[in-house]
């Protein structure tokens, strides 16, 4: 009989759900409420909708993974979820930083409509969601012991992926045949 499941897999498990949900969500609330009106909306509602969706996928994935990881000590997954998280980073940014320009062009040609303050949102949620998985910690009201330390004044701390990254790149710098996507332990 396999062990039980410990709190902190059934935790990364519902930020996966969480993740995935929100991939549709914020971007369908976006594009219901404020659906754009211009070339330059659709651009910049376009661009956000992509940078945004980017991340959360990544999140999603990454999450997933290292459920799995903790719960059937699949190591595969958790690699391969951090090989996409680094293909994905610098593509990722030059999204954000694509969005960034067509929101402020739709600010300057459109003023502050309704589609160029959701594209502006989604942005944002792009750029917390990169500095969330790739930097430090943002989230914290969902665990005691992390919102202890925050209000503690310790500050944020790298983020799990950010420390599981730069674990897999250092392996991988190592032997880099053995860890690409889709190789086999």
């Amino acid at each position: 009989m396999a062990p039980r499941p410990r709190k902190t897999p059934r935790r990364f498990g519902a930020y996966a759900a969480i993740e995935a949900l929100n991939v549709v969500l914020m971007p369908g609330v976006a594009w219901f409420f404020a659906p754009p009106a211009s070339r330059v909306e659709w651009a910049a509602m376009l661009g956000a909708t992509a940078a945004s969706a980017l991340f959360l996928i990544i999140g999603t994935v990454y999450w997933r993974a290292l459920a799995r990881r903790l719960v059937r000590g699949d190591r595969h997954s958790l690699d391969l979820a951090l090989a996409l998280a680094d293909r994905a980073e610098r593509p990722g940014l030059a999204l954000v930083a694509l969005a960034t320009v067509a929101t402020g062009a739709a600010f300057a040609l459109e003023g502050a409509s309704r589609s160029a303050i959701a594209a502006a949102l989604l942005t944002v949620l792009a750029a917390l969601e990169y500095a969330n998985y790739y930097h430090r910690q943002l989230q914290h009201f969902d665990n005691r012991a992390d919102l202890k330390r925050l209000l503690t004044g310790a500050g944020l701390k790298r983020a799990h992926m950010a420390r599981d990254l730069a674990a897999f790149r250092q392996r991988r710098a190592r032997s880099p045949g053995e860890h690409r996507a889709g190789a086999r332990r």
